[in-house]
């Protein structure tokens, strides 16, 4: 059996702590392999991954495969994997076809780049090219439903089954397999980006339209438009400047985006599967930075896959702990895929050096992952290779300074029962992907407020939630029975929301979850017909008022972006709470058993304590207070419960992601926890940094202390993992 079971791998009859070492056997001298292999067991790691690049093993002038080493020692993946058996690994592959890794074409051979036919276009009909990877070309995209590349795709998984699949488990150390790597386009997330491929629209766009709307009148009649069949509609190609009879069809075009992608990896699972060859696979999703949702939802409606998120220097703490609440909070499990284990480089010896990766980041990301949900984690990389810096192993097997530190956490995740500890979050935070959609659009005289709603309330609203430390989730508007475990729910709004989802939250409210309601109240459906449930049930309407002003409530006044008015029934169940002038733009409706609040203007305090004042008094009259404290607003902390014990975290973020402003490299913070009220009891306690080496000596204190305030000295960025126990 290949699963998850209480997070961890279920391999066989055993089970394996979810953490594994990453390492790139092509990018090693062969004779370096086993030393490494050592060094990685000795850190205390049981599974190992690497990708296996298409381009590496296929010879693009001769289409030859090599997975024995003939041409090159280290592309022996045969001794590679016969090696990770004998050092009693087990091992976690990424055949591609994309990998990219700072790979010349992403991992892709160069022929492919050579065929026209096999590349996506985007709308003006022109190949795609992808980004840089650290210096290093991508290439171009692949149209991956095309039939000429799936031709190429499956000469090339042939050879590499063929090669792998005595190792796979119960008969060799394979147990799990990522198809494609963040499967999105190559990241390119503009609608108008790809793709426009002729022979791909052809042949799916049509199939796509007839499943969804099985009659063609009813595409006519939302579409505005006269067709004899599915196959004679052309998709959009033009997402600036749309007028609302738009919007129906071009949000189709985002479906079609996603409907392809998901059906490219249903082929690739299918490939796979048809030889035979069956371990656990897994998709890893891509979130833009500063995105609370993946950019495609890549599950299936008749299963959830296994899913997991990559981790990068990349975005910032914020992006990090979104992944992870995310996942947890939607699928039950976090697994950071990729997990920063240094840091990319562009090669040269000065872009290496600016890049360094110390053990004060190192420290950081790993108790910033764990204290946001993580629960599994593949470091990346862990032993060094060519564009990249700070990693725990040199490619001679040698160790960095990072070696120490990656040491002492895995033997701490996989003794202290770290996966039986969880936090209890009150709050959810919801994300609608309608709106990331639309977002990506341009409307004309429409949609103007969604990017600030979006990208400014809803974020920041995140934001000033983790700056007050109180625990959220991050969920998406996929299944609103299990949201009714939430004391509190935010929900931006525009004018379009599905009638599904209007109703389900009227059904929540009455249920008793109290739900924030921020931007314009919503008057259309999905499809962009009349829907006001929302408004109806609760008696309130809004007009699009897109502009600052100056609102006034009872913890003061400051100016702030606008989205509406508020027009609201004159009754005792709904109070005003904010005025703008003359124009309501804050109210509270107990029509209910759960309360409604809907603000027509940018919630989020940006840093500002007047605005962050207001939303705390929020939190406060739903009895949702913090029972947590840090002297310092740029330092996170976090509690997670678990039998007889508990890990306290402390997280400096690189300086200003959580301020908003310049920060000292170092610091004394007094830090406060009411444990208590955490659900952890005892009197005495002591509290072990996990980053300590051995003969240091912890922390001494009782519940009253903690609760009245502990000073600690705390680095820019840094992370310290407190076990937390009784003594």
């Amino acid at each position: 059996m290949l699963g998850i079971i209480g997070s961890r791998f279920s391999i066989g009859k055993e089970t394996y702590h979810p953490y594994s070492a990453e390492l790139h056997y092509f990018r090693i001298d062969k004779k370096y392999w086993s030393i490494c292999f050592e060094r990685i067991r000795r850190a205390g790691f049981r599974i190992i991954a690497t990708a296996v690049p298409w381009n590496i093993h296929q010879d693009s002038l001769t289409k030859s495969f090599d997975f024995s080493g003939q041409s090159d020692a280290r592309k022996d993946l045969v001794v590679f994997l016969e090696l990770a058996r004998e050092f009693g690994f087990k091992v976690i592959l990424r055949p591609g076809p994309a990998v990219f890794g700072q790979l010349e074409n992403a991992g892709l051979p160069k022929y492919l780049q050579a065929d026209p036919k096999v590349l996506a276009r985007n709308s003006e009909g022109l190949e795609v090219k992808m980004p840089a990877d650290s210096g290093v070309d991508t290439g171009f995209l692949p149209s991956y439903l095309h039939s000429n590349f799936q031709y190429f795709l499956r000469s090339y998984f042939k050879a590499f089954i063929e090669v792998s699949k005595n190792y796979v488990h119960p008969r060799g150390p394979i147990f799990m397999v990522e198809l494609d790597y963040e499967t999105s386009f190559g990241r390119l997330l503009d609608p108008a980006s790809a793709d426009y491929n002729p022979d791909v629209v052809g042949s799916y766009y049509p199939q796509f339209l007839k499943e969804r709307y099985q009659d063609i009148k009813k595409l006519n009649s939302l579409y505005k438009e006269k067709h004899k069949d599915f196959t004679s509609v052309e998709p959009p190609k033009v997402f600036k400047e749309l007028e609302a009879k738009q919007y129906p069809k071009a949000l189709d075009w985002f479906r079609f985006r996603e409907y392809s992608l998901n059906l490219y990896l249903q082929i690739l699972e299918e490939m796979f599967t048809s030889y035979s060859v069956e371990p656990l696979i897994f998709r890893s999703l891509y979130f833009r930075p500063g995105d609370l949702l993946p950019a495609f939802n890549l599950v299936p409606g008749d299963r959830d896959p296994f899913l997991g998120a990559n981790v990068f220097p990349e975005g910032n703490y914020f992006d990090l702990a979104v992944k992870a609440r995310f996942l947890k909070a939607e699928y039950g499990f976090a697994f950071a895929s990729s997990f920063v284990c240094g840091t990319s480089t562009r090669g040269s010896k000065s872009s290496i050096q600016a890049a360094q990766f110390s053990p004060q980041n190192q420290r950081f990301y790993l108790a910033a992952g764990m204290a946001a949900g993580f629960k599994g984690m593949n470091q990346y990389m862990f032993v060094d290779r060519d564009h990249w810096a700070g990693a725990p192993l040199h490619s001679d097997g040698t160790i960095s300074d990072n070696f120490p530190i990656l040491k002492r956490f895995i033997h701490a995740v996989t003794s202290i029962g770290i996966e039986e500890m969880e936090s209890t979050n009150d709050v959810a935070v919801l994300g609608n992907r309608l709106y990331s959609w639309i977002r990506l659009t341009k409307g004309k005289k429409i949609f103007e407020y969604v990017p600030k709603l979006i990208d400014e309330s809803t974020v920041g609203f995140c934001r000033d939630l983790m700056r007050l430390k109180v625990g959220f989730s991050v969920r998406e508007n996929r299944n609103f029975e299990t949201l009714k475990n939430y004391r509190l729910l935010f929900v931006p709004t525009t004018e379009v929301m599905a009638e599904k989802d209007q109703e389900a939250l009227v059904e929540l409210s009455k249920a008793g979850t109290s739900i924030i309601l921020c931007g314009v109240m919503p008057k259309y459906d999905e499809n962009f017909r009349g829907c006001q449930i929302l408004a109806n049930c609760f008696r309130i309407k809004a007009s699009v008022e897109n502009r600052i002003g100056t609102v006034t409530h009872k913890q003061g006044e400051y100016p702030t972006q606008l989205y509406a008015s508020i027009r609201a029934a004159e009754d005792a169940k709904t109070r005003k709470l904010v005025k703008c002038g003359p124009k309501v733009v804050g109210v509270c409706s107990s029509r209910f058993k759960g309360n409604l609040y809907y603000f027509s203007f940018d919630l989020a305090s940006g840093g500002n304590h007047h605005k962050l004042a207001f939303i705390e008094s929020i939190l406060a009259e739903e009895k949702i207070n913090p029972h947590l404290y840090c002297s310092d607003p740029a330092v996170d902390i976090s509690f997670q419960q678990g039998n007889k014990k508990g890990l306290l975290y402390v997280i400096a973020p690189p300086p200003g992601e959580l301020s908003d402003g310049f920060e000292a490299p170092e610091k004394e913070i007094i830090i406060k926890a009411d444990l208590k009220e955490l659900g952890f009891k005892p009197a005495k306690i002591k509290m072990t940094n996990l980053f300590d080496s051995e003969e240091a000596e912890p922390i001494k204190t009782t519940g009253r202390e903690l609760r009245e305030g502990i000073s600690l000295k705390i680095n820019f960025p840094d992370g310290a993992m407190f076990l937390v126990e009784k003594r």
